[in-house]
């Protein structure tokens, strides 16, 4: 009896030891599951991303308004409607156009001669076929580019070819004598080209190369959510799969430390916790700082473009394979010491447009960490408003590197802020602003610009780079009259 009590005890001791196992391992699973939604879920206010618990994040609404720019979501894309729409003003001028000309040739009234026109057409003597031409042009391109959404060239190729073919058939076969010489008659056939030949510019350099970037950009933010959730769903069976990725920012150097202008004092301790896409944000904000320090070592290939001295600025520029455009570099001596001014332009950025009129607006999308941060800029209209507004999403850094302060930033793709149909997406590669003290005069500063821009649409390069350097000595100018403020706030 003893013994049976005996076993039947440790029978139930086991019983009670397996179900405390059980428990601690339920428990282990569900803390597990709970540090992973509380890791993602904390970050998808930062990086907007869904998570697959049925819960749509903000990136999952931000992606569907992206695709619904795309043929595959049931939405004409902005860049294909205005296509679209060029090519029905191409068949209502051609068709206009050609009105005029007959009424022009018209002997005895306007209804002959629009009878002569048709009913007696022939290729010698008649520019109706140039409207046949436009309507076969609008026919097929509609049916391609607005029904089927194809995203092809070979519609356009097809209708470019066919018109260019008959048209040069028709320049050797019209009888321009009998029509006594119209002028009209030449518009009609060279209008006729120019447009057949800017519809296939249009498609080929701006509709097709547009859609697909975007759609490259929402494959790219489908695929990092479904990275994201696979570690969320591998911490539902019980534990967390993949790495714990660390990272390093640099450029934060403590205020009053004694060894500020030493390199290495310029690194944060190494984090981990963040995110894929915030890692790339800190790699291309170091790679921008990087390019930065390596332009200011350049002292050779650098051109003059304007300036008459340091105190009122001097600007080079040199032009970069890699980038395909010119850089610009400015270079100013400023009335104040390099700290301060650092400060003014690292955290006071958001407040730059109230004293830089260059700016609309400026203001922070996403901060990354205690130096890094997604900034979205409007650029005002220029020229009389012949350049319209640009708007700018860059990764800004900033921080102090042997014993230089750096505002270094580049243009990156943010997808809680895709293109806006009212501004024109401008595009910034690395560069920044450096600032040391002047050696010839330590309570004055060395400033340095690299300024890296392209302003797309419609205006040309090098029309843009021929303005640069005005742009950046205004900017100097306001940068002058902001450091005289703060130099007289401090003073009272």
């Amino acid at each position: 009896m003893s013994i049976n009590t005996r076993n039947l005890r440790h029978t139930q001791e086991d019983s009670e030891n397996e179900g405390d196992m059980v428990r601690v391992s339920t428990n282990r699973g569900e803390a597990s599951k709970s540090a992973a939604q509380t890791i993602y879920g904390s970050l998808s206010s930062s990086s907007s991303v869904s998570v697959p618990n049925g819960s749509v994040g903000h990136m999952g609404r931000t992606e569907s308004r992206m695709c619904g720019w795309f043929p595959e979501s049931g939405k004409m894309s902005p860049v294909r409607r205005t296509f679209c729409l060029f090519v029905t003003f191409d068949l209502i001028l051609t068709f206009i156009l050609w009105v005029i000309y007959t009424q022009l040739i018209g002997d005895s009234s306007v209804w002959e001669a629009f009878t002569k026109q048709l009913a007696g057409f022939t290729i010698k003597t008649s520019l109706f076929d140039t409207v046949m031409l436009a309507t076969m042009r609008f026919t097929f391109l509609i049916l391609g580019y607005a029904l089927l959404r194809l995203d092809h060239w070979w519609v356009i190729a097809l209708t470019t070819f066919l018109t260019c073919g008959y048209l040069l058939a028709k320049c050797f076969l019209f009888n321009f004598k009998d029509n006594n010489n119209n002028p009209l008659s030449y518009v009609v056939l060279i209008i006729s080209f120019v447009l057949a030949w800017a519809e296939t510019w249009f498609l080929d350099f701006k509709v097709i190369p547009v859609e697909k970037k975007h759609r490259d950009r929402v494959n790219q933010n489908r695929q990092y959510v479904s990275e994201r959730s696979r570690l969320i769903g591998d911490s539902e069976q019980g534990g967390m799969s993949g790495e714990d990725h660390e990272y390093y920012s640099p450029l934060v150097t403590p205020d009053g430390s004694d060894d500020e202008g030493e390199h290495h004092h310029g690194y944060q301790t190494p984090r981990r916790g963040h995110s894929r896409q915030e890692q790339d944000f800190v790699r291309q904000a170091q790679e921008a700082m990087d390019v930065t320090l390596d332009l200011m070592k350049m002292e050779e290939g650098w051109k003059f473009q304007a300036g008459d001295s340091l105190e009122t600025g001097i600007v080079h520029s040199q032009f970069f394979k890699q980038y395909k455009r010119k850089i610009f570099r400015l270079q100013a001596l400023v009335n104040m010491d390099p700290k301060r001014i650092w400060e003014e332009l690292a955290y006071g950025t958001n407040n730059s447009p109230q004293w830089n009129p260059t700016l609309v607006e400026c203001r922070t999308l996403e901060t990354i960490d205690d130096n890094t941060e997604i900034s979205y800029n409007i650029a005002a209209e220029a020229a009389g408003g012949l350049v319209t507004s640009r708007d700018f999403v860059n990764v800004r850094c900033w921080g102090v590197r042997g014993g230089v302060y750096l505002s270094c930033a580049c243009g990156t793709t943010y997808p809680d802020m895709p293109p806006q149909k009212k501004y024109v997406r401008g595009e910034n590669g690395p560069g920044g602003i450096i600032l040391q003290v002047s050696p010839e005069d330590p309570s004055k500063s060395l400033l340095t610009w690299f300024l890296n821009s392209s302003l797309k649409g419609w205006i040309p390069q090098s029309a843009v780079e021929q303005g640069l350097s005005g742009f950046l000595l205004d900017y100097l100018k306001y940068l002058s009259q902001r450091i005289d403020e703060l130099s007289t706030e401090e003073v009272s």
